[in-house]
């Protein structure tokens, strides 16, 4: 994230380098970058003339050539070129040409290559790019980084958000960035300056449930609420293109893992920075903890397993999901 914002900043700054080879599986930060380097270089004056975008395809073997075209032209309106190849990894199978061009770069031409997966460092493309401009490598963030995440976004928007709103939204997106981002700037131009944005408002405007979502299920759980989670749960197996049965079963894993860790912490104090949550949300572990101590939740990792397997359809008949999550569920709240 440090990597990222400060090459965000140098390029709004005006520090803009000849080659910008940008890989790895997140999208939102390659789309950022490459948003933020188009908006500083081009303009509706010269996007007809200086600007051009390809989408690499294996089947086309002009497309090299065709980029080494344009990076040598000089710009015809604005005071630089700026070419973005999107699937680089399919323009070429060596990148020789690219790489003897970026040897001798025209410095008044921007290039953008970027990939769709990791490029090894060992290939002369990532050590020339890495001598001659900028090479970042777009991570996708762990589940547990979610949270503040969005609580950083939310003071750059900016948004005021109810900390179980973002509980909220941290549930339903998982780590998909792009999609929490749509959801913030939809809840920004749907509310009130300054205004907080507690679930219900979060329900309404873009139809996150605060009832039927993973946060309220760990909660249950954690209050010790069999009828409410089962309940939760079979709603939640019907409605599987929503509540993907992976997500629902690595979300109570989660929970527990906390609750796990919680108990081996000795200054308590310190519980909400190794736990990676929000202050604010200490008091429902430290509950959790009470009703389920050390060795019933070492069982219910037991259990936790058996629902993955049964999940991939691994020694287990009867692989449904809602009689893989009211099994479960049965057996965490039985295991006292």
């Amino acid at each position: 994230m440090t990597e990222y914002n400060k090459l965000i900043n140098d390029i709004n700054k005006g520090i803009i380098l000849p080659i910008y080879l940008i890989h790895g599986e997140e999208s939102f930060f390659s789309d950022k970058i490459i948003k933020h380097i188009t908006d500083r270089i081009i303009d509706e004056s010269s996007v007809d003339f200086d600007f051009k975008k390809i989408y690499s395809k294996k089947s086309d073997e002009n497309q090299e050539n065709e980029v080494i075209d344009f990076v040598k032209r000089f710009p015809l309106i604005g005071d630089y070129n700026l070419i973005i190849v999107k699937d680089s990894k399919n323009l070429s199978n060596d990148f020789k040409n690219i790489i003897s061009y970026l040897e001798n770069f025209n410095p008044k031409t921007i290039l953008i290559l970027s990939f769709n997966g990791p490029v090894d460092k060992r290939k002369k493309i990532y050590k020339v790019s890495t001598k001659q401009g900028i090479v970042f490598e777009s991570k996708k963030i762990y589940e547990n980084q979610v949270y503040s995440w969005i609580e950083e976004q939310c003071k750059k928007i900016p948004l005021n958000l109810h900390p179980n709103s973002i509980k909220i939204i941290s549930d339903f997106t998982g780590n998909d960035l792009s999609q929490i981002d749509n959801e913030l700037n939809k809840l920004k131009l749907n509310s009130k300056e300054n205004e907080i944005i507690r679930p219900d408002e979060v329900e309404s405007i873009i139809g996150f449930s605060k009832q039927y979502n993973f946060f309220e299920l760990t909660k249950l759980i954690g209050k010790d609420n069999f009828e409410k989670a089962i309940e939760l749960v079979t709603y939640m197996s019907k409605n599987s293109k929503k509540y993907p049965l992976v997500l629902i079963i690595a979300t109570v894993y989660s929970f527990f893992n906390k609750i796990f860790i919680y108990h081996s912490i000795e200054n308590k104090k310190e519980a909400s920075k190794i736990l990676a949550i929000n202050p604010y949300f200490i008091d429902e572990y430290k509950q959790a903890s009470l009703v389920y101590p050390m060795k019933r939740v070492s069982k219910i990792f037991e259990f936790l397993l058996e629902a993955d397997k049964r999940s991939k359809g691994i020694d287990f008949d009867n692989n449904d999901n809602l009689s893989i999550l009211e099994d479960l569920i049965y057996k965490i709240f039985k295991s006292k």
